[in-house]
């Protein structure tokens, strides 16, 4: 479902694939009672082969709901470890960035952990500006040694979290990157999915790459 609500958070997301088929990829969904996970990749290249990725990332995902270690709830960097394992077992030359974060309901505070993904997860709260959530790490299935620290971050009621794909900043007008990030800070304030995309002012009809949105938040 897109928005879908888990308990109080409300996630909701878009897409628009340069090709036919994406290389981007979104998914969110409950682990447990307790916790729930989403997580935005970037598969690198693009058309049938990064789709094809896209399609493991989503049997991840059911297999992560089925035989997730319970230290996997509060170190989210894990399983990014777990799906880089898997990557490089598969033997298929690609690779992905992501952010991949499990959300505590008890608590209502998100671990994010980030697999050389750009631009960074944006945090928006209320009476203050957005900001970047800066992380490193490596992308999933080139490296054999990875290793993920997870940020944590408390969500008040109506604080959301923004992430993007760097296919938006390729799709934006000439300027420095600088620049586009100031633009992707100043979407991310607005409060609706329409108003994000239209903020952003990038051209759908001829993307040179996928571009993706994906907002967490905690609803008033």
């Amino acid at each position: 479902p897109n928005p879908m609500a888990i308990e109080q958070y409300r996630l909701a997301h878009r897409i628009l694939p340069s090709l036919i088929l994406s290389g981007d990829f979104v998914d969110y969904f409950r682990i447990t009672d307790r916790y729930f996970a989403f997580y935005v990749a970037d598969v690198s290249g693009h058309g049938a082969s990064s789709a094809f990725v896209t399609v493991l990332l989503k049997n991840f995902s059911r297999r992560l709901r089925r035989e997730y270690r319970p230290s996997m709830l509060g170190e989210p960097g894990e399983i990014l470890q777990w799906i880089n394992g898997e990557l490089l077992e598969q033997k298929i030359d690609k690779h992905a960035a992501m952010i991949l974060a499990v959300g505590d309901l008890q608590t209502n505070e998100l671990r994010l952990a980030n697999a050389g993904h750009f631009p960074p997860a944006i945090i928006v709260r209320s009476g203050a500006k957005p900001e970047f959530l800066e992380q490193r790490g490596k992308p999933v299935g080139l490296f054999e040694q990875v290793s993920y620290e997870a940020l944590g971050v408390s969500m008040d009621r109506g604080d959301r979290l923004v992430m993007f794909t760097d296919g938006i900043l390729d799709s934006m007008a000439t300027g420095s990157l600088e620049e586009k990030e100031a633009w992707l800070l100043e979407a991310a304030a607005q409060t609706e999915m329409s108003g994000i995309w239209t903020s952003l002012g990038v051209a759908e009809e001829a993307a040179p790459d996928d571009m993706t949105c994906l907002v967490v938040e905690r609803e008033n």
